[in-house]
């Protein structure tokens, strides 16, 4: 499969192998164990993260590190060719992100997981480094409608961290699953009722 990555000392952290959403659609109860308000109102938006995050820390926020590659279905993260109603040999475009504050902070890493084909415009959005993919696919008219099927808790180099995953659709297709893993420097990711640690690695 082709791959196109930026040099490793500057590519994104990975997140764990298998690391995406469940797709079970109950994040309600989830949601509501976060103590922090603005922390559950970033991870219960179904709107654009990036200006939430922008207000949050007092800056622009952009693309620090970015790298895609094209997948099997079947090989992508776990849940994702599920939810985008995909075959096992399908080929889907995998692209993983850091989005950085203007002081250079991690806020938060992304895994994207979308179908090519549906839009020439998407396309070249989802392969873009230049900004944010939720503004970039607005921007093309297309990824305005999101579904968030899971919040919760990963981890940030071993420290608890909240995360969120959605769906975007393009008109009544499933565009791409996108996960939000975010600094828990930045986002409490404190509970106020316990909260199992999503492992899927």
């Amino acid at each position: 499969m082709p791959t196109l990555t930026l040099p490793s000392p500057r590519s994104p952290q990975a997140l764990p192998d298998g690391f995406a959403a469940t797709g079970t659609g109950e994040t309600g109860e989830e949601l509501d164990r976060f103590a922090h308000t603005c922390t559950r109102l970033l991870l219960g938006t179904d709107g654009l993260t990036t200006p939430l995050l922008e207000a949050w820390v007092g800056s622009a926020v952009s693309v620090s590190r970015m790298s895609h590659r094209l997948v099997n279905a079947s090989e992508a993260p776990a849940g994702a060719a599920e939810l985008l109603k995909a075959g096992a040999e399908e080929v889907l475009l995998e692209r993983r992100s850091v989005l950085a504050s203007s002081n250079g902070t991690d806020l938060s890493r992304n895994v994207v997981v979308a179908r090519p084909g549906l839009s020439a415009a998407a396309d070249r959005c989802l392969t873009d480094p230049s900004a944010p993919i939720g503004r970039m696919l607005q921007a093309v008219g297309t990824g305005r409608h999101r579904t968030i099927v899971e919040v919760g808790l990963h981890t940030w180099g071993g420290v608890p961290a909240a995360y969120k995953a959605y769906l975007l659709w393009h008109g009544e297709q499933p565009l791409a699953t996108i996960t939000e893993l975010f600094n828990p420097d930045v986002v409490p990711a404190t509970l106020r009722a316990p909260l199992t640690l999503a492992g899927r690695s």
